[in-house]
């Protein structure tokens, strides 16, 4: 993954630090994996530093089946970000992710009340209505994702979108 973040231009929102000054950042990892060729570690500190973070991000997540990922638990653990176990089970292995992460980011509009910002990484279209109420409940939402594989309806949605290559 080449963390070299571009800008995709639409209308944002207000400046999210005025009200909330804290940052909540989601990761649906299944879909970020698809672009990672590289040092995890070194992304993750490259995202978390740049100008894209808006506020004192309090809550990082990472959602997968980590049986099926070894090989990321320990650089995440290392970045200080909570590894949320979504067993896959059934035909469709990849809802159970998405739906726990969706869950949790709603949760979080209620008991953590300081986060005004969402950083969600993700390409995934299923994604957009987590945004919308996210935004209906004055939170304002980032998204990160793969340039190739983000979804349009996801990417017009959030306050401001950034793709990697």
């Amino acid at each position: 993954m080449n963390m070299h973040l571009t800008k995709v231009p639409h209308m944002g929102a207000s400046d999210p630090l005025q009200v909330a000054p804290n940052a909540a950042l989601l990761i649906d990892f299944d879909n970020v994996t698809m672009g990672m060729r590289s040092d995890l570690s070194k992304e993750l500190k490259t995202l978390l530093d740049s100008d894209i973070i808006k506020g004192k991000v309090t809550v990082q997540r990472a959602y997968a089946d980590w049986r099926r990922y070894p090989q990321y638990i320990v650089p995440l653990s290392e970045a200080s970000i909570d590894l949320i176990f979504a067993p896959a089970y059934g035909s469709n292995k990849k809802n159970a992710t998405d739906i726990r992460m969706a869950i949790d980011g709603l949760e979080l509009i209620f008991i953590r009340p300081e986060i005004g910002t969402y950083i969600l990484l993700t390409g995934d279209s299923d994604f957009s209505s987590l945004v919308l109420k996210l935004k209906e409940y004055g939170k304002y939402v980032i998204g990160v994702g793969i340039q190739e594989s983000s979804s349009d309806i996801l990417v017009q949605n959030c306050d401001e979108y950034y793709s990697y290559t």
